[in-house]
C-alpha cells in the first residue's frame, strides 16, 4: 500500500522525531501509520479506529510493524478512548475524522485526545495546509 499525495504530505508536517510515541486517530487503513512507524524507528504508533472492519485492514497492512511490536491498533472510538497499560503520547494526529474536522464537533474526543498526551504533547488534524495543529488545553 503506497501513501497517497494527500497522506504524503500529512505525515511530511508532522513534526516527526526517532523514538516518538504517536497516536494516529482513525487510522484505517493503515498507509499513514505504517510510514510514520518507519519514520520513528524504536518508537509506537498506536491507531484508533472506531470500526471493526477498519482495525482488520491496518492489522493486514501494518502486520510486519505490529509483529515487531512498533506499531499495534484497537478498535475504539475517540469518544470512548484511555489509556491502558501504556505511556502518553508526544504526538496525536487525526485525518477525517468529523469530531475534528467540524463536521460532527465534539468536546469529549476533545478531552480524550488531552488525555493521553504527554506534557508538551500536540495535536494535528487535517484541514491547514496541509495540517493544523489544535490547542486541547
Amino acid at each position: 500500500m503506497t501513501l497517497s499525495a494527500r497522506l504524503s504530505a500529512v505525515v511530511d508536517a508532522l513534526p516527526l522525531r526517532p523514538g516518538m510515541r504517536v497516536l494516529e486517530i482513525g487510522g484505517a487503513p493503515g498507509a499513514a501509520a505504517r510510514e510514520v512507524s518507519r519514520r520513528i524507528g524504536d518508537g509506537h504508533v498506536l491507531v484508533i479506529d472506531r470500526s471493526a472492519r477498519g482495525v482488520r485492514l491496518v492489522e493486514r497492512s501494518c502486520a510486519s510493524e505490529i509483529g515487531a511490536g512498533r506499531l499495534s491498533v484497537r478498535c475504539v472510538d475517540v469518544d470512548d478512548f484511555d489509556l491502558e497499560d501504556e505511556q502518553p503520547f508526544d504526538l496525536a494526529f487525526a485525518c477525517r475524522v468529523g469530531v475534528f474536522d467540524g463536521r460532527h464537533p465534539g468536546a469529549e474526543a476533545r478531552r480524550r485526545v488531552a488525555a493521553a498526551l504527554a506534557p508538551g504533547g500536540r495535536f494535528f488534524v487535517d484541514g491547514g495546509d496541509p495540517l493544523r495543529e489544535v490547542d486541547l488545553r
